[in-house]
């Protein structure tokens, strides 16, 4: 590939890391079309080409490299290069997969874009450690957040690798990891699903600490609750597992989840009116802006 000059930094896995993580935990059924996010120089792109004869989709929006790519790759047809941010990508294929080192100024906007495309079957994330356990949670050996217990009515987090600084090039300055993001069936049936969100959203955001006293529901699921799991209610609610909050929720009438209608959708509200400051691949503390 040609030297170029890249307008945007990134940090890019080195093709000897790729070839020997990859394909240590990497698999990918024949035919599924594979989407690499944030192609860069191509080092994924081309362990891709060389391992798999699924069609690949590498998006990459730095102009210079997307141009050498689409060069470097004219001769597969099955490799097609998108000179555009893939969060504004249209016409996907009707099921697909995802192998990226995702771009780390777009990690969060990226995985919920993917996590609400009920076409995106799984995906192996080249990502941030930080971000990685906010969106997998207990999952992944963190504390909960309502984010990861949101994300996993729907999907499977599961940790396969730490990353070496050193694998990288540049280094970052933040521990890397590779994580596999699947989409299972439902834990919450779809009619359901808006007062499970509802549930999370206000069990996380009450002032008192424990889930025994929150407001509205604590007292009510405490009457009810199976003295063999009556301890659930003096745990904080990022103490809690996936299994924990269905459980607690089953818990609750349709009439009194009816009394915190809307609390999940206010709260993101809120959470949107407020000014972000979204890093790009440059800014020297990027890592504090996932």
């Amino acid at each position: 590939m040609a030297t170029i000059t890249i307008q945007a930094t990134q940090n890019f896995l080195k093709p000897s890391v790729i070839s020997n993580v990859f394909k240590k935990y990497v698999s990918i059924p024949q035919g599924l079309p594979i989407i690499d996010i944030g192609a860069g120089t191509g080092n994924i792109t081309q362990w891709l080409v060389t391992e798999t004869k699924n069609d690949i989709l590498a998006y990459e929006l730095d102009l210079a490299l997307a141009k050498s790519l689409s060069e470097a790759y004219r001769q597969y047809p099955r490799v097609q290069i998108q000179a555009t941010n893939f969060l504004a990508a249209v016409n996907l294929p009707s099921r697909y997969c995802v192998v990226s080192n995702i771009p780390f100024m777009s990690t969060t906007a990226i995985v919920k874009q993917l996590t609400e495309d009920k076409r995106f079957e799984f995906g192996y994330f080249v990502m941030q450690e930080e971000a990685a356990n906010r969106f997998g949670g207990q999952q992944l050996t963190a504390p909960s957040g309502i984010l990861s217990i949101q994300m996993q009515i729907r999907h499977k987090f599961s940790l396969l690798h730490h990353f070496s600084r050193a694998d990288f090039s540049p280094a970052p300055s933040v521990e890397t990891v590779l994580v596999k993001i699947e989409r299972i069936q439902n834990k919450v049936s779809l009619d359901q699903e808006q007062f499970f969100m509802n549930f999370v959203s206000y069990l996380f955001n009450q002032s008192h600490p424990v889930v025994r006293r929150a407001p509205i529901l604590g007292r009510y699921m405490a009457r009810r609750i199976d003295l063999g799991r009556i301890q659930l209610m003096q745990k904080k609610p990022s103490d809690l597992t996936i299994e924990d909050f269905l459980y607690l929720f089953s818990l609750c009438t349709y009439e009194v989840l009816e009394k915190i209608a809307g609390y999940d959708e206010k709260l993101k509200s809120e959470g949107s009116s407020i000014q972000k400051i979204y890093r790009t691949r440059n800014a020297s503390n990027w890592k504090n802006m996932v």
